[in-house]
C-alpha cells in the first residue's frame, strides 16, 4: 500500500481530481470530485477528410458533421454500449480530462461505468482509452448499479431490487441486494435500435432515409402503443434515396410504432427473462420494491406502462433517467476513497 493510499488527503491537495464517467453509446458524461459536472457531450470524434486529424469532439463535431460547408466525417467510438474504436473514444476523452486539469503533480484516479454483459477485452478497451486520455488508474462499476444510485434506491438494503437501464446501445437489467448486483442480464439492443427501425421502416415505405435527429423525435413523440389507440399523422424531414435532396415526409403513428415493436419486444422479452430466472424468495422481493427504469428508454411514452403489464410489477421511471448512471458514479466517488475500491 502506497503512501498516498494510507494518506489520502495528501492526495487530495497534490493530485487532480477524481472523476466519475458515463461513456454512453450516444453521450458522454463526466464529473470531477469538487468541480461539478464537466461534461455532457455526444459521443462523437470530428475528423478532418483533408489531413484525417481530430479536429472536434462532442457537440462541435455533431455540428460540423451535418454542415455541408466543412469537410469533416464523424465518429462514433462507441457502438451498442462499448468500444468500438479505442483511438477515437481516447480522442474523445482526452479534452475532457484536460477540463478537470488543476496543476495537479499527480493524474486523476477514474469511475468509470460499464455494461454488465462487458468482455474482457471491452472492459480492457475503456482502461486503455482512459489510461491513453489521462486517468491514472480506473475503475469500473456495472453500469446498472450506478443507474440505480443515481435514480435513489437504497442499494444497500438486503431486499432485492430491480433497475432496468435502456440506454442507446444496451439494455442492461439488474438485481441488487447489499450493494452488489446477484443477477443481470443485458441485451445489445436499445434505443438506438428504436430509431434505425423507424428509419428502415420509411426508406422501405417513402423512399426516403429520414434524418437521424427526426427519426429520434418520431420514437420520442409516439412511442410504444399497443392495442387500440388514436392514429395520428406527423410530418418529418429526410433525404430522397434516389436525388440525395431534403424532402418532407408524412407518416402515421401506426406506421411508427409497428416499426418499434420488434425492438421492444426483444427489450421486454430481456426483462421478462431475468424475471422468470428469479429464485422464488427473490422474485418475492423484486414483487414488493418493483422496478426502476433509467436511461433514455425511461423517457420513452408507454415503454413503463408495457413493462408492467408483460411483468405484473410496478415500473416507475427515475427522476432523472438520462443521467442516472452519472449521477450514481458522482456518489461512488465518496465510496471508492472511504472503502479503499480504487484500483492503483
Amino acid at each position: 500500500m502506497g503512501v498516498l493510499s494510507i494518506f489520502p488527503g495528501i492526495r487530495r491537495r497534490i493530485a487532480d481530481p477524481d472523476l466519475a464517467l458515463d461513456l454512453g453509446t450516444a453521450n458522454t458524461r463526466m464529473y470531477a470530485a469538487g468541480m461539478g459536472f464537466i461534461a455532457d457531450e455526444p459521443s462523437v470524434v470530428g475528423i478532418s477528410a483533408e489531413t484525417g486529424s481530430v479536429e472536434a469532439i462532442g457537440k462541435r463535431a455533431a455540428k460540423l458533421a451535418t454542415d455541408p460547408e466543412d469537410s469533416f466525417r464523424s465518429v462514433s467510438p462507441l457502438r451498442a454500449g462499448v468500444i468500438e474504436d479505442v483511438d477515437a473514444a481516447t480522442a474523445l476523452l482526452t479534452p475532457l480530462f484536460r477540463r478537470a486539469k488543476r496543476f495537479g503533480l499527480i493524474r486523476p484516479r477514474l469511475l468509470a461505468c460499464a455494461p454488465t454483459d462487458a468482455c474482457d477485452d471491452e472492459r480492457a478497451s475503456i482502461v486503455e482509452a482512459a489510461l491513453r486520455a489521462g486517468a491514472a488508474s480506473v475503475t469500473i462499476s456495472p453500469e446498472p448499479l450506478a443507474a440505480a444510485i443515481g435514480a435513489g434506491l437504497d442499494v444497500a438494503s438486503p431486499y432485492a431490487q430491480m433497475v432496468v437501464d435502456v440506454g442507446d446501445g444496451v439494455t442492461d437489467i439488474a438485481v441488487i441486494c447489499s450493494g452488489e448486483v446477484i443477477s443481470s442480464s443485458a441485451v445489445r439492443t436499445a434505443c438506438s435500435d428504436l430509431h434505425l427501425a423507424v428509419r428502415r421502416s420509411i426508406v422501405d415505405s417513402h423512399g426516403a432515409w429520414l434524418y437521424m435527429r427526426e427519426a429520434e423525435r418520431l420514437t420520442r413523440t409516439v412511442g410504444v402503443v399497443r392495442g387500440v389507440h388514436k392514429v395520428t399523422e406527423h410530418t418529418a424531414r429526410g433525404a430522397d434515396c434516389r436525388t440525395g435532396r431534403e424532402t418532407r415526409i408524412t407518416v402515421s403513428s401506426r406506421d411508427v410504432s409497428a416499426a418499434m415493436d420488434p425492438v421492444v419486444d426483444t427489450i421486454v422479452g430481456a426483462v421478462l427473462g431475468v424475471v422468470a430466472d428469479l429464485p422464488v424468495g427473490i422474485s418475492c422481493e423484486v414483487i414488493e420494491s418493483g422496478v426502476c427504469l433509467t436511461g433514455g428508454g425511461a423517457a420513452l411514452p408507454g415503454l413503463a406502462e408495457l413493462l408492467a403489464r408483460q411483468t405484473n410489477l410496478d415500473v416507475q421511471p427515475a427522476a432523472d433517467p438520462l443521467r442516472a448512471v452519472i449521477n450514481g458514479a458522482r456518489q461512488m466517488l465518496s465510496v471508492c476513497n472511504r472503502t479503499g475500491l480504487w484500483v492503483g
